[in-house]
């Protein structure tokens, strides 16, 4: 028994890169998480930007591993991220969550609540189809400094080459696991 354990600690282990496991050990204990704005005057999170630091450098493996391994703000954001790179994996982790449920808290803008992760997961899937439509609707205009600003917001926030299609696929796929089929 003891074998299977050191080589499973050690497997596990080698899944993750040094400079992601420095990054990450902040969040070591953090058990809630935050959008990108937070309190009343929409100041950037600090968490949430750590966590943006941290998606520049991981892989998706890194993530997955993470989204099932992590604090509780690693799970959530490292779900989001597989989604916003358009990984099938991220079913996975809906899926084990939708078994397993995990409640959390979240902070967003000024208004926090505890809810099960998979909602969290869920809002950012109806959210993408929005964002995706400014975000292509800004590529065809280009024309100032503010819609560039827009722009540059989206794709730091992840967005950059998600399609509407692939989101389309994810919300006809958790409709799938959400009523039992």
């Amino acid at each position: 028994m003891f074998p299977l354990l050191l080589f499973t600690v050690i497997f596990c282990e080698a899944q993750i890169s040094e400079k992601v496991k420095m990054l990450a050990k902040p969040f070591d204990t953090i058990q809630y998480a935050e959008s990108s704005h937070i309190g009343i005057g929409g100041e950037r999170s600090k968490l949430y930007d750590d966590f943006r630091k941290l998606a520049k450098i991981a892989t998706n493996d890194e993530l997955f591993y993470l989204a099932k391994n992590g604090s509780n703000s690693l799970r959530l954001y490292s779900g989001k991220e597989l989604f916003k790179r358009n990984d099938k994996r991220f079913l996975e982790i809906y899926q084990y969550y939708h078994d397993n449920p995990l409640f959390m808290k979240y902070i967003d803008g000024c208004v926090g609540e505890r809810n099960d992760i998979k909602f969290y997961f869920k809002g950012e899937i109806y959210s993408a189809k929005e964002i995706i439509t400014i975000r292509d609707s800004i590529l065809k205009e280009k024309t100032d400094n503010f819609t560039k600003a827009q722009l540059k917001s989206i794709n730091d926030e992840g967005y950059k080459t998600l399609e509407i299609k692939s989101v389309e696929y994810f919300l006809n796929e958790i409709k799938k696991y959400d009523s039992g089929k």
